[in-house]
């Protein structure tokens, strides 16, 4: 990865940093040789270490996006979960008082009283009649 583009990625409060202590270093046309080479050293290690910094700030992120991703989806299955048994007892409820219903109708009781027991209404006792 090119040193701009590591650069242009790193939060601002460190790319000042990196500017400030570039702003402090002389003029490199007029170092020595030894000057030169500890000059060069100096900035391959603020490039190495801006480097690490932004290497750990993508790492950080991915594994910031699948926890995201991963406690999303936990609480997307949870709630389909409870949705599904909400509706499976729903559905249960309901087809055990259509069976209460039918065995009331065949035990000869009314339909209001029929109604009346099971909460059901007429349309919804109509099927059974047949």
């Amino acid at each position: 990865m090119e040193m701009d583009e590591v650069f242009k990625n790193l939060p601002l409060a460190e790319q000042k940093k990196m500017l400030d202590h570039l702003a402090k270093l002389p003029d490199v046309r007029f170092l020595s040789s030894e000057e030169r080479e500890k000059y060069d050293e100096s900035i391959k290690a603020v490039d190495d270490y801006y480097s690490g910094l932004y290497g750990s700030y993508v790492e950080g992120e991915k594994k910031g996006i699948a926890k995201g991703i991963a406690k999303g989806m936990a609480k997307g299955m949870a709630k389909g979960i409870a949705k599904g048994m909400a509706k499976g007892i729903a559905k249960g409820i309901a087809k055990e008082k259509i069976d209460t219903a039918y065995r009331l109708l065949s035990m000869g009781m009314s339909w209001s009283q029929i109604m009346q027991a099971t909460g059901l209404t007429e349309e919804e006792l109509e099927p059974l009649q047949a």
